[in-house]
């Protein structure tokens, strides 16, 4: 199928809602009670995480729970 497109003139039938900014992206849906999710990586590539330390976190208001390996 992907090969019947090549060398014609194809336009994606969502183009004009892209191009005007009337599509909807997952980013864009927000629903009561949704929590959002922040990933904190290691600063030292190939390093090796020896512990984790949770309570900073876990004190702060609004955080739900912290995923640890653990």
């Amino acid at each position: 199928m992907a090969f019947d497109l090549l060398g014609k003139n194809f336009t994606p039938p969502d183009v004009q809602a892209k191009v005007t900014g009337r599509a909807k992206y997952s980013e864009d849906v927000r629903v009561d009670g949704m929590v959002f999710v922040k990933i904190l990586a290691s600063p030292m590539p190939h390093a090796r995480v020896t512990s984790v330390d949770a309570s900073a976190a876990l004190a702060m208001p609004g955080v739900h729970g912290v995923l640890t390996a653990d």
